[in-house]
């Protein structure tokens, strides 16, 4: 499906603008990420836009996890989203009772063989309670699953549960009033990005995306670390800056 398409469909619908619906449909084709994993759903807006990605190239497959409490709070959900779109082929949602850790702990036992557990994943996005112990839990729950080369994407690098009060005072499960100041104002997704991504042998391309709308970062064991931080630049003039820079840093040390 061409992306004006799928735009046509789902571009009013939140919580991802048609921006980043774009930068997503172009990432998957571009760079064939066929096996991806979504925590975190809403109303299941960049699924539709993936699933698009993914009958344009005509394979692959999106598993997309979400608490069974929230399908009836978003309408359109996300089941009716897929399934307008006519891209359910593409999808499985799953719904969870308590969220997505415990999906990760089944998807790890069930890739587990022996002592080593098979990479299956080429993209992963999460986009959860956006909280320290979660999401920190779930970074090295999903690391993994993700094969060599494969992407993470963390959206809300700089969200605050204290900026979300105004609007609601629980998010996904995490009830604001029982966090203490610090939990309140600290962009938690920020710490795991910068203080257990960031540093872990596993990861060395790092993205930050509009200051920090998204942070990326590639599952690629070496000893360079890239990053790079753009505001307007496609997927691919991300990508190409990249690694522009990676193959300057190896000739300076050649």
């Amino acid at each position: 499906m061409e992306f004006r398409e799928i735009e046509l469909l789902v571009g009013n619908v939140p919580f991802i603008s048609k921006k980043y619906g774009k930068f997503l449909y172009d990432f998957i084709i571009s760079k064939r990420l066929l096996n991806v994993l979504e925590l975190g759903i809403a109303h299941g807006t960049a699924t539709c836009y993936m699933a698009a990605a993914l009958q344009e190239l005509g394979e692959g497959s999106i598993t997309s996890v979400d608490l069974i409490e929230t399908k009836n709070a978003y309408v359109p959900s996300a089941e009716e989203q897929i399934e307008k779109a006519g891209l359910s082929a593409f999808v499985q949602i799953m719904r969870t009772q308590t969220g997505y850790t415990w999906f990760l702990h089944d998807a790890i036992r069930r890739n587990t063989q022996g002592l080593r557990c098979q990479e299956v994943y080429d993209l992963c996005i999460i986009d959860g309670p956006k909280n320290w112990t979660i999401d920190g839990a779930a970074f090295f729950f999903v690391d993994k699953l993700l094969k060599e080369g494969a992407w993470l994407i963390f959206d809300d690098y700089n969200w605050t549960y204290g900026a979300a009060d105004n609007a609601r005072q629980v998010t996904d499960g995490i009830t604001h009033r029982l966090l203490s100041d610090e939990e309140l104002h600290t962009p938690q997704i920020k710490e795991v990005f910068e203080l257990l991504v960031k540093p872990h042998p596993n990861y060395s391309d790092f993205v930050l995306l509009d200051g920090g709308h998204w942070a990326m970062a590639r599952k690629n064991i070496s000893d360079t670390k890239t990053y790079i931080e753009r505001s307007e630049d496609s997927y691919r003039d991300v990508v190409a800056k990249m690694f522009h820079r990676a193959k300057r840093y190896l000739d300076r040390a050649s």
